[in-house]
């Protein structure tokens, strides 16, 4: 009884917290792309205003969390000028052998404007595709751009099929490529969100990423050239080989792009914070010397300056909840206790340095109100979400710590109502019926000698009583 009684009083205890839990709201059924995670996050976790001066269109993205933490006009239809590269580089990758031997033809060197960036390549060159992808990727080079797509898709208008579809398939909704360099085309445009989402794939692909973050690179002698080419990064926040001013050590890789049309570009790698970052800059404008000639500004490293100030001094990464933290406890309809819940895995994202964490708020899923037992450990009950403001930072599923059995309601033990074995129950019978039959003889016997007992005591009451009369 005492068990009894202290279950009831530790339902009771439940009952009346029940009430201190999060509510329930109808956030929990909206995706946590409708916060700031995804490249397609229609919010982003900084709230600033326009941060740059000049750029047509501006985002930065972090990668481990998914976070879209700042942009401005990320939609935007924008000339990318060479940022065209990235994609580029990657549709090579999937279809083509670094190894490969590829020789310059004179119609793909006929597709390069002359003046333009190029790597000096001559028809009949002999070079590997990994040469030409480091010509392309580290030093812009437009004419390895132009065989590398001959090479891989056959003709210039066969690659730049390839890239269009490619674009498709990665929801670059915003994106027409109509070459494969980026020198000005009226069909050549894209947004600062679809380049973030190509970036982000390609950075997938290990050749890639070192291509992509070598600040330069070596080119043996081939069959036209009896040296080896040394080609520099065009990103000088990575490299003070061409220009010292812009190093930036958190700057780990990137792809310019400029073009009159364009202006100056900029896609780029960087970390801080326990962050990767990608930064996307189009549109920058450049600033000229009193000569008009000589640049003062280039503006893309500029404003990408701007942006990695702003997040790395005011977001860093941490953790939310991991997967062994007990995040709360519900009652079980019908269990013998209640239930203690904790996400099924680690979340970590972008949150800002001054974060009042009383600020986030946890909202569980509906099924939080409808657990019933029994209930499995490790079973999924429920969903939580983090909101930072309308932000949804993360979402897990709550799993039970502790198994919960049905609740029994304990009873008295009963005699079977069928005798396991029928000698012992005649036996038992006939036993019952005696110690009856003996007890009926003896209440008989109490009543026989209780009434003798009255019938003597009634005579001398009348011999007494006679005898007086005598007397008198």
């Amino acid at each position: 009884m005492k068990k009894v009684r202290a279950f009831c009083l530790i339902l009771a205890i439940v009952a009346a917290l029940w009430g201190v839990f999060p509510a329930n709201a109808a956030q929990t059924d909206q995706s946590v792309i409708s916060g700031c995670h995804s490249v397609d996050a229609s919010v982003t976790l900084s709230d600033s205003g326009q941060l740059t001066e000049t750029a047509k269109a501006v985002l930065v993205y972090e990668r481990k969390s998914d976070t879209m933490i700042y942009s401005w006009n990320p939609d935007g239809k924008i000339y990318p000028a060479s940022m065209v590269k990235l994609m580029t580089a990657l549709v090579a990758l999937e279809n083509g052998v670094l190894e490969d031997r590829v020789v310059v033809t004179k119609r793909a060197l006929s597709h390069v404007a002359i003046g333009s960036v190029s790597a000096g390549l001559v028809a009949g060159e002999e070079l590997s595709l990994q040469d030409l992808m480091y010509c392309m990727m580290v030093a812009s080079a437009n004419d390895a751009a132009t065989v590398i797509a001959e090479h891989i898709g056959g003709t210039q208008d066969g690659f730049i099929a390839m890239m269009n579809k490619k674009a498709a398939e990665l929801g670059c909704t915003g994106t027409h490529f109509g070459n494969v360099h980026g020198l000005h085309d009226e069909n050549t445009y894209t947004t600062a969100r679809d380049i973030c989402r190509i970036l982000d794939v390609a950075l997938e692909n290990p050749d890639f990423k070192a291509m992509f973050t070598a600040k330069s690179y070596t080119v043996p002698a081939t069959n036209k050239t009896d040296t080896e080419r040394q080609v520099e990064t065009s990103n000088y926040m990575m490299s003070t080989a061409v220009v010292k001013k812009y190093l930036d050590p958190r700057v780990t890789g990137g792809k310019t792009g400029a073009t009159d049309e364009a202006g100056r570009c900029l896609a780029a790698t960087a970390e801080g914070g326990g962050m990767e970052l990608l930064t996307i800059v189009m549109g920058a404008e450049a600033t000229y010397e009193a000569d008009g000639l000589a640049l003062k500004t280039f503006g893309s490293f500029e404003e990408t300056a701007i942006l990695l100030d702003h997040v790395l001094e005011n977001y860093e990464y941490r953790q939310i909840f991991h997967e062994g933290q007990t995040v709360s406890q519900f009652p079980v309809e019908n269990g013998i206790n209640s239930v203690v819940v904790r996400p099924d895995m680690t979340r970590s994202t972008v949150l800002p340095k001054d974060l009042d964490e009383s600020k986030l708020t946890w909202i569980y899923g509906d099924t939080v109100s409808a657990v019933t037992a029994p209930v499995e450990q490790g079973q999924k009950l429920s969903t939580i979400q983090v909101w930072y403001g309308a932000k949804c930072l993360a979402q897990a599923d709550l799993v039970a710590v502790n198994a919960v059995p049905v609740w029994q309601a304990p009873t008295v033990p009963t005699m079977p109502t069928e005798p396991e074995d029928g000698g012992s129950w005649t036996v038992l019978l006939v036993i019952c019926g005696i110690l009856a039959g003996a007890a009926a003889v003896v209440v008989l016997i109490l009543v026989i000698r209780r009434g003798v007992r009255q019938m003597r005591q009634n005579a001398r009451r009348r011999r007494r009583q006679m005898g007086r009369r005598r007397s008198r």
